[in-house]
């Protein structure tokens, strides 16, 4: 069995035949509380995708919008939501119950030990930056291990014993999946990482799923012209496979994917059918400032999801950076970069404990002895 989303019943049917054939069977229809159709499919095997035509060798610079690629027949959907195929074998059951849990889950507040006036000044510096109190003490139990007596060498090994830091290293055997909520950055870290992989030498080929945001496919197309790096427009997890397929890159390869909600199993569902497409790794992406019960809620849907590591952006508009390292602490995610700069060809900063703390400590007010 499958499902199909769409934003009415004759749109969700025409992506099941696209996918199963003109004798798909269709189940059921339900209408969602999105306003969106949801049609259920028989399960029969896909058929087999019809080789694609020679194209240029990858490295020519090229570029294609995969909406002319032989697609089983079908017109591509132009709606905002993802369009893919929801497999019924990813366990949407255990997304539901993570998603109506995640607001009510209690909150695990460890004490601070404030026994000395170190610990309560490192304390004092580190809440303005909306720290979580569990974040804090754990950072503040972490800098007793500082041999040097030393603000910025206590925070630095404070968030050493903290977090794992954790930067991208790019193989064309694990393409980079970047997931979070719409506006984090994601469009741009794609270009910057490829920035990265290009200015290391290598290759970069970057695919972008964000069809429906406005303006996303001239961003995406104005990225690649730029850098120089072969970029495609691949709406579903076919075209995914298919882009792979025909090009067989040998550098970085990227993913952009489009925003989703962290209450709804269809969307993380979606999202699956796509890393499946790629066997690659999902990574985090989460602006530094936010709402950060919100953001505690992202972490924890995409750790549930599998992604492992997260890109931290935006440092350059705001000076509280706590809410996304206050959920990437709760959630257990390793720190692969962070953005403070709007240009593309500068790439992201490898994640690193020196950094964060000169960003921590940027304009304290106050020494912590």
């Amino acid at each position: 069995m499958m499902k199909f989303i769409a934003s009415n019943v004759d749109a969700a049917k025409s992506k099941a035949k696209r996918a199963l054939g003109d004798h798909a069977v269709i189940v059921a229809v339900r209408n969602l509380p999105s306003g969106d159709v949801e049609v259920s499919a028989s399960n029969g095997p896909l058929p087999a995708a019809p080789p694609l035509p020679v194209e240029p060798r990858y490295g020519d610079h090229t570029r294609q919008v995969f909406d002319d690629a032989p697609l089983l027949g079908a017109a591509p959907s132009t709606g905002a939501r993802l369009n893919e195929p929801l497999e019924q074998k990813f366990s949407q059951d255990a997304l539901a119950r993570l998603s109506n849990e995640l607001s009510g889950r209690p909150q695990r507040v460890g004490p601070i030990d404030m026994s000395d006036r170190t610990a309560r000044a490192m304390a004092d510096a580190l809440r303005p930056h909306s720290f979580s109190d569990e974040l804090i003490s754990a950072i503040v139990a972490g800098a007793r291990k500082a041999e040097i007596d030393d603000d910025l060498r206590r925070l630095e090994v404070g968030l050493r014993e903290t977090f794992d830091f954790a930067p991208i290293h790019f193989t064309p055997m694990t393409p980079i999946m970047l997931v979070g909520p719409t506006g984090a950055g994601k469009t741009s870290c794609a270009a910057k990482l490829a920035a990265a992989a290009l200015n290391g030498g290598s290759t970069a080929f970057i695919m972008s799923a964000d069809v429906g945001r406005a303006g996303a496919i001239d961003q995406i197309k104005a990225y690649g012209d730029a850098l120089g790096a072969d970029y495609y427009i691949t709406e579903t997890p076919h075209d995914v496979a298919a882009a792979l397929r025909s090009k067989r890159p040998t550098g970085a390869v990227v993913l952009d994917t489009p925003g989703v909600s962290p209450y709804d199993p269809g969307d993380f569902a979606a999202l699956k059918s796509f890393q499946e497409a790629t066997n690659g790794e999902a990574v985090l992406v989460l602006p530094a400032s936010g709402d950060p019960e919100e953001f505690k809620d992202w972490a924890a849907a995409f750790r549930e999801f599998g992604a492992r590591r997260v890109i931290i952006t935006k440092f350059d508009a705001t000076r509280r950076v706590g809410a996304a390292l206050s959920a990437a602490f709760a959630s257990k995610f390793a720190l692969a970069h962070f953005s403070q700069t709007p240009f593309i060809s500068e790439g992201l900063l490898d994640a690193t404990p020196e950094f964060l703390a000169r960003r921590m400590l940027a304009g304290r007010p106050v020494r912590m002895n």
